[in-house]
């Protein structure tokens, strides 16, 4: 469906699906999560992709489903160890980042438990659905990488872009590099619909937003195009502001996700005419008890797009606390619009 309204552009067709719908706020998830001590290990289950991946489809009438991953994938591969931590998050291991390091690149038939999954993946979900791969963004995995873990304000990574540009240049070449051929491996396994998380894209300073921001993602959809990868992509820039706009236009996506501080009504009047929507809902609402004001935003949206070609997603991931119940009552306030 999400790849049919991006071919077709027709206003009518109003797909639905949520970032990080197959997470923690499904009790499912944990039986899947805990065969498993370390969460690398279960990225890397085919198995467990599988179950992880489809799960949210047996709660849910979305219109895809998302490949159970995580971005710090492309960091273990390349050689940095990767831990996740009970309330702490993501734990990277210090690298030297030097020229040694900055000549690795990932060896692919490390991921053929992903390539198995997507297969079986693709067998059960009916055609009408869609199945999204996705990376991060060079500069998120980036500031990951520098820093070691999730940050408030990323200074390390800051710190070695101001100190060392041509180093910080060399790195994201690197994750360029590795990301078109992560990408391109999962096109080519079966996934119909590509996503480049930049989730730290408000950490960028101004006069790097154009350099790093949007022109590795640029050059990421250049070169897959270049590859024949055909599908449809989405960027997700979150928090970026008003340069929203300029990446719109200049990073080649097909979709451009907009998270929830974003005003919408200004985002569609200045946003490329030639790219989609997608997002803004804020991922908390569905955590509330407050039925009417979830009515009251998914009408928003939906009345702000009436005459637009949009995606109705969060403006990012469904956090742990989210209700199954406003998932499905929200899902049918879409279905049931007029």
């Amino acid at each position: 469906m999400i790849s049919k309204l991006i071919k077709l552009r027709e206003s009518n067709i109003k797909a639905k699906w949520f970032l990080r719908q197959a997470g923690r706020h499904i009790p499912e998830y944990f039986t899947i999560r805990n065969k498993h001590d370390d969460f690398i290990d279960f990225c890397l289950n085919e198995d467990s992709i599988v179950d992880a991946t489809v799960l949210p489809l047996k709660y849910y009438n979305i219109d895809a489903a998302i490949l159970f991953s995580d971005i710090l994938l492309l960091p273990h591969f390349l050689g940095q160890e990767v831990t996740f931590k009970k309330n702490i998050g993501p734990v990277l291991k210090d690298i030297c980042i030097n020229e040694s390091f900055l000549k690795r690149n990932i060896n692919l038939n490390e991921f053929t438990p992903i390539k198995d999954a997507i297969f079986k993946i693709k067998k059960l979900l009916p055609s009408s659905k869609d199945l999204i791969g996705f990376c991060g963004a060079p500069w998120t995995l980036a500031c990951y990488m520098v820093e070691g873990g999730s940050s408030k304000d990323y200074a390390k990574t800051r710190t070695l872009l101001w100190n060392n540009e041509e180093i910080f240049n060399k790195l994201i070449k690197l994750l360029i590099k590795n990301c078109v051929d992560f990408l391109e491996y999962q096109y080519l396994a079966g996934c119909t619909v590509l996503m480049i998380f930049d989730t730290w894209s408000s950490m960028i300073p101004d006069r790097y937003w154009v350099k790093f921001g949007i022109e590795p993602t640029k050059f990421i959809v250049e070169s897959l195009r270049k590859k024949n990868v055909k599908c449809p992509i989405i960027g997700l820039p979150f928090k970026s502001g008003e340069m929203l706009i300029q990446y719109s236009y200049e990073s080649l996506v097909d979709v451009v996700s907009i998270d929830w501080k974003t005003n919408l009504d200004w985002a569609l009047k200045n946003i490329n005419d030639n790219v989609i929507t997608q997002g803004n809902l804020d991922p908390v609402l569905l955590s509330c008890d407050n039925s009417l004001a979830i009515k009251k935003e998914i009408y928003r949206i939906l009345d702000l797009t009436k005459q637009k070609c949009h995606i109705i997603n969060v403006g990012h991931g469904l956090t742990p606390e989210v209700k199954i119940k406003n998932v499905k009552y929200a899902i049918k306030l879409i279905d049931d619009y007029n």
